[in-house]
């Protein structure tokens, strides 16, 4: 197929999409604001890319009679577009169709709520699909909540590359490491991950424990500061911003990862199948993108979000484990995965569903 991507060129899932669509045989043009052009140099070349003139938000209204003009001379089989707000809005005022539309996350689990000109929009911009397609089965339930209509959701997850994510041979120390890759925002919980090792050392007496955080963000400095506060810095690394394809090597030192998001906006745990992938038991808040992904008590544990005593309980469970236990929890991760989250898998789910949408079957 001939497909038009409107979306943006800074999602490392767009661009998964993409390179995996393009290398089944698909064109891909891939219309994007200048200003989310982050990734565009890790797309295959065989992707032609053409940045909108317009940049910001009004961008997503003001891009259209371009874009217009561009599918006349260039037609394409299909209008692709991921993010049911801004990206969305602007395949609508396009107006071309056969459309599929992806919803991400926070297009639906934020936006819509902040404005009853936002919701108007996400429900515009919904009806306009030919077909709509959502990571996981509790977005899909989130945007039934408010948007009304008997339409068939496609449930195509994110997925991982088991080429790449699978347990690494390194080299571990005696020390019981719990690990964290993820943006260093509020949202993510870090503070009681980090009064969660603070009650590990103290009620539970685990002194050979670290917490070793990665990535980047706006409240690194305040999570420093709380370190500190609460006597607890000789035990917190925090690694800065970690390369992708380094992160199966990193998650492969933990002897636990834990994601302790306090919001609902994880409409796809990815972090946490990244995890289960490479064999680590994982510990997550009960947002609900964690609780489809991780299976409580098998994979790993699932505690309320911001409770950090349940949180210390969780991880004192596996530091307590004997070492077998604690392989078979990973490996039941990986078994998990393979039967759910795979790739290569999730995007035949996509495919088919571009497909359906291609052939003229609206709605």
């Amino acid at each position: 197929m001939k497909i038009a991507m409107i979306s943006s060129g800074s999602s490392i899932h767009v661009k998964k999409i993409a390179n995996e669509l393009v290398k089944r045989g698909h064109e891909i043009t891939l219309y994007t604001l200048p200003n989310n052009d982050k990734l565009l140099p890790d797309l295959d070349k065989k992707i032609k890319v053409v940045k909108l003139p317009i940049k910001g938000k009004l961008g997503y209204f003001m891009n259209a009679p371009f874009i217009r003009q561009q599918l006349k001379k260039n037609p394409v089989d299909l209008i692709n577009s991921h993010y049911a707000s801004g990206y969305g809005t602007l395949a609508r005022m396009v107006g071309k169709h056969p459309l599929s539309l992806a919803v991400f996350g926070a297009d639906v689990y934020e936006y819509p709520f902040q404005s009853k000109i936002n919701m108007t929009t996400v429900i515009k911009n919904l009806d306009c699909a030919d077909i709509i397609t959502s990571t996981s089965h509790v977005m899909a339930d989130k945007v039934r909540e408010f948007y009304h209509r008997k339409r068939k959701i496609y449930v195509t997850p994110f997925g991982v590359d088991l080429e790449r994510f699978h347990p690494v041979e390194v080299n571990k120390d005696d020390c019981f490491e719990i690990g964290i890759v993820k943006k260093i925002e509020k949202k993510y919980g870090i503070e009681y991950l980090l009064k969660a090792l603070k009650l590990l050392r103290e009620k539970h007496g685990v002194k050979n424990c670290r917490l070793v955080i990665y990535g980047r963000g706006s409240a690194v400095e305040e999570y420093k500061a709380l370190a500190r506060e609460l006597n607890i810095s000789d035990s917190v690394l925090f690694k800065g911003f970690v390369q992708n394809e380094k992160v199966p090597e990193v998650f492969s030192h933990m002897d636990v990862a834990c994601f302790p998001s306090v919001e609902d906006s994880e409409s796809f745990g990815v972090a946490a199948v990244e995890a289960m992938a490479c064999g680590v038991p994982v510990v997550c808040s009960d947002a609900s993108g964690f609780t489809e992904v991780v299976d409580d008590g098998v994979t790993g544990y699932i505690v309320p979000k911001m409770d950090y005593v349940s949180l210390c309980n969780a991880l004192y469970k596996i530091y307590s484990m004997k070492a077998q236990e604690r392989i078979k929890m990973g490996r039941a991760g990986i078994e998990r995965v393979v039967r759910l989250y795979n790739f290569i898998n999730n995007m035949d789910d996509y495919e088919k569903a571009l497909k359906i949408a291609a052939s003229g079957k609206r709605k």
